[in-house]
Formats: structure tokens, sequence, C-alpha cells
């Protein structure tokens, strides 16, 4: 249970961060120190807050497990995720680790350089994931993804399938440098088209058949199945043996910025809605498709960020 007792349907084990953009002149040589101008906080936080928020606006019970620093990073996290519904119970506070940070700059050309903090996450304990899984158990769905360190995300979906019976669901990105080995306590492994290439040796431009990737990826690390983004084309889905893709919405994209973030809340909403898999996909893909049509993902000025479930409804009736 989360908050007062509510029950929760979804729990999200992934990290929070908190981008900060500035623009130069040109990028830095090194040693040198020069001006920026608009230097700006984004708010746009790591994928387990991002997943999160687009999910407590959809109206899905979440519960979030991650790890932050005392600081107004942290804070930002909690603020972000609570004011879209999420329970943040069990967003650890540490005063040993710095929530993580990213710095973009960007030159006059549009040239960027970007420096990626370390994932708070890192310091996330074994009993303070099954602790956290543990108070939330009858959750339905679990998911994590490699926004932290990847084997202390797969921990927490092992304990979510293997200990409470939850369905698991992982985006494996980035892909890590370490063999993942055996995954079979996955569900599904969600991830993208460039990423499915790299799982399977594939060159970027391979035009190997999208089904014959995905059966690859499963019979590889003995999971139930794959979800696989596919950018402008939609998305494949391997389930068992049943194969199918999605076509895409046709839309104008303003910006694609947390769509990937967004579909994969999206399919979690539609199974705890009792929506079967095909259909959980087809609806996500939709909701992604009006995602990209709005600026930002976390925030709350009207028109932008992840939408409420009624503006996602009004879209879908406008696209049917």
């Amino acid at each position: 249970m989360g908050k007062n007792g509510k029950k929760i349907d979804v729990i999200v084990l992934n990290s929070h961060g908190v981008g900060q953009i500035c623009h130069v002149k040109r990028l830095p040589r090194r040693g040198e120190t020069m001006e920026a101008t608009h230097w700006r906080v984004e708010e746009d936080g790591g994928k387990g807050a991002t997943v999160s928020v687009a999910l407590g606006r959809l109206g899905v019970s979440t519960g979030y497990i991650g790890k932050v620093g005392y600081d107004p990073w942290g804070d930002m996290g909690d603020q972000w995720m609570s004011e879209s519904g999420v329970d943040t119970t069990f967003m650890y506070r540490d005063h040993s680790v710095s929530t993580g940070t990213g710095l973009i700059m960007v030159d006059e050309d549009g040239l960027n350089t970007i420096v990626d903090g370390d994932s708070a996450c890192a310091a996330l304990t074994w009993d303070e994931t099954h602790a956290a899984i543990e108070a939330m158990k009858e959750a339905q769905v679990f998911i994590t993804g490699f926004g932290m360190p990847f084997k202390k995300a797969l921990d927490g979906a092992k304990i979510a399938k293997e200990e409470f019976g939850m369905l698991t669901l992982c985006n494996t990105s980035p892909l890590p440098s370490e063999p993942m080995g055996d995954l079979s306590y996955l569900d599904f492994i969600v991830l993208n088209d460039i990423e499915a290439r790299v799982l399977c040796g594939l060159p970027e431009d391979s035009d190997k058949p999208y089904e014959q990737m995905l059966r690859q990826i499963r019979d590889e690390y003995h999971t139930r199945g794959v979800i696989m983004t596919c950018g402008e084309d939609g998305s494949a889905v391997l389930d068992g043996e049943e194969f199918w893709t999605v076509a895409p919405t046709p839309v104008k994209a303003v910006d694609t910025i947390g769509a990937g973030d967004g579909y994969l809340a999206a399919v979690a909403a539609g199974l705890v809605w009792g929506k079967n898999l095909k259909e959980a996909t087809q609806w996500a893909s939709k909701y992604a498709a009006y995602k990209v049509t709005r600026k930002g993902s976390m925030t709350r000025k009207p028109g932008m960020g992840y939408p409420e479930l009624a503006e996602v409804e009004a879209f879908m009736g406008a696209h049917p």
C-alpha cells in the first residue's frame, strides 16, 4: 500500500535526475572558463520519474522506488511526481549521495555537449528495494529500466516476479556493457529498433525483419516476449509465439522527448485497465503520437508535457 493505505497498481523502479541547459557561443576548450546564457533547469527527470508522471496523469495509481540526495534536485523530483498523483513514499533520501544531474551546453550552431551525472540509485540497496516492493505487493505491473545500475534494476524485477507474481517490464536502455544473462523473470524487454539491432549484433542499417529480431532477443534472454518501438514506423511486439505490428498514427511531431517513456507508461496503464497486450500497445501507440505533438515531458504548462487522460481521450476520439 502507498500513502494513506492507497492501493498501488504500478510500481516504477528507475532513476530520477534533473537536466540543466545553457547556451554558449562555442563549446569550451580544455581548461577554459567562458560565459553562458539562458541557463535553466529543464522540467525533465530520469526515466523513473518520467514514466511515473506519465502514469500518474493517466490516473493510474503509481508508486515510485528510487534514491535521491537531500538536495533541491531531489526535492524537484518529489514535487513533480507528487503533483501528478504518484506515491513517493519509497523515494529514499540519502545524505551520502547527490541527486543525478546533467549539463547540456548548446553552441550557436546547435551542437551540444552533454555531461551526465551518476544515478543516485547506485546507492539503493537490495533490502530497500525489497521492502518497497513488499509494501506495495498488491501492484499488478512492475516497470524498471537501466537509467539506474542495471543489476539493481534486474534485482527489483526478480523480486517482483518471483516473490509477488507481478507482470514485469524492463526498458533495457541504455544497453549495458556487461552481459545481461538469463532474464526469464522478465515478462517483456522494452527497447527501440536501434537498440534491438545492437542486441542482435546487426548493423544500424540492417533490414532484418522485425519478427526475426524479436524472436532472437526472446530466445537469447528467455523472456516471455519483447516490445519494440520503431519511431515513425510504429511498434512491433512478440508475446509468446504471437507477433504483431502496430501502425503509427500520422501527426506533426514537435517534440519527441519522453515519447518512449510515455509509450511504456501507456502500455502499463492499458494492462491495469484490463486491456490485453495487443489492445494496450495499440492504445499506447496513439498515446505516444499525441505526446509528440506536445512540447516537454513533466511540465504542467497548458498544452504541454505528458497529457491527462481526458486530453488523450479527446485526441483519440478525433483519430479513431
